[in-house]
């Protein structure tokens, strides 16, 4: 029972976030996009600071050995997935939901090289599954930032004026 109620909070966790901010203040609407910008924000705040940050040795060993600047590397994409963590709330959302996605495409090859050489790894080869789930796991992650920053920014245009008939 106790194995369930990790996966369990990662699922419902933004869900009742939204939904409980919704609560508190009346003028936030419950939207599944910012239920998506939740899930954006938490995945790439926390792989985006422990992952590449405080930990960058797991994320330079999926990157090929010909590829320069390893280490310097993972700190810059680090840098730019908590940018990417804050941005998604702020008035360049939609660009950011773009840019996320363009990322996402950018480092699937790296997710399928690491994908390959799992048992390779230190760091991975006693939890493989990490690695193979994550190349599913990158079409989620364009659909929440497809879905959860597509309407923003969107503002409303004028009305429309009302035809009162044929002027003479």
């Amino acid at each position: 029972m106790t194995e369930l109620l990790a996966p369990a909070a990662i699922i419902l966790g933004p869900v009742a976030i939204v939904a409980l901010v919704s609560l508190v203040r009346r003028s936030v609407r419950f939207r599944w996009a910012n239920v998506f910008r939740v899930y954006l924000t938490l995945l790439f705040g926390f792989f985006g600071l422990y992952g590449h940050i405080l930990q960058p040795q797991s994320v330079v060993d999926l990157i090929p050995a010909f590829f320069p600047l390893r280490l310097e590397s993972s700190y810059a994409s680090g840098v730019l997935e908590l940018a990417f963590a804050i941005l998604i709330w702020t008035r360049w959302a939609r660009i950011t939901g773009w840019a996320i996605i363009v990322w996402l495409v950018l480092i699937l090859p790296f997710n399928i090289y690491g994908w390959t050489i799992a048992t390779n790894v230190p760091s991975y080869v006693n939890s493989p599954w990490y690695l193979w789930i994550r190349i599913p796991l990158q079409a989620v992650f364009i659909a929440f930032a497809w879905f959860g920053t597509r309407d923003a920014g969107a503002r409303p245009g004028p009305a429309p004026a009302l035809h009162a008939g044929p002027s003479a």
